[in-house]
């Protein structure tokens, strides 16, 4: 590893933007230039480059690996272990990812390679208040699971958003009455914004993930 100097992290989400930000001075040059590529997560596109990298031989290093469920609910989850065995060394957030990636590492004859360096979500967080409404409110942020069409039957959303800066998410979770999602952000940011009975789950996809 001390030998290797170039590396790549290809954008996806904000979780990659963060990771680039913290290590751009030590390295991050076109896909081409890297003997190293470092995917952060599941996301069908970060798989995309994964897939490449592990053909091409340059050193995979897989960060969020191990992050498990109790139910299989998307593609998300499926690509996340694929792309876990084909990664050279393994970046996971806490002994529990640990654990898995041994096992399933363990099921194919490899050999794991494993980093506990904890997680970025919360580095350099900054919260937008910019579409925060003045009246109370719940907040609801839904992501689909499958391929299956889904269709959404109900009274027209007060507001309705494609899309959103995390920030601006950030500030409305931290002030909504409630929020109700199946988003990793339930995981991740909104305990440290709001307070756990303002949570509530929205089907399976998270069941059983822990930080």
């Amino acid at each position: 590893m001390k030998q290797i100097t170039k590396a790549h992290i290809p954008h996806s989400n904000r979780s990659d933007k963060v990771l680039v930000d913290h290590l751009k001075d030590f390295f991050n040059v076109p896909y081409e230039e890297a003997s190293i590529v470092i995917c952060v997560g599941d996301r069908p596109e970060i798989h995309e480059v994964a897939v490449k990298a592990f053909l091409e031989n340059k050193y995979l290093i897989h960060y969020y690996a191990g992050v498990t469920m109790d139910y299989l609910a998307g593609f998300d989850d499926y690509l996340r272990h694929c792309i876990t065995i084909m990664s050279s060394e393994q970046w996971v957030e806490n002994k529990r990812c640990a654990r898995v990636v041994k096992k399933l590492c363990k099921l194919i004859n490899k050999k794991s390679n494993i980093k506990i360096v904890g997680s970025n979500h919360l580095l350099d967080v900054e919260l937008d208040y910019s579409k925060v409404p003045e009246e109370p409110y719940n907040l609801v942020l839904y992501n689909s699971c499958t391929k299956i069409k889904e269709i959404f039957i109900g009274p027209n959303p007060d507001q309705s958003y494609a899309n959103l800066p995390q920030e601006q998410l950030l500030g409305l979770i931290k002030k909504c009455n409630k929020f109700l999602s199946n988003s990793s952000a339930i995981v991740y940011e909104a305990p440290f914004l709001i307070k756990k009975n303002q949570i509530i789950h929205l089907g399976k996809r998270n069941r059983g993930r822990k930080l």
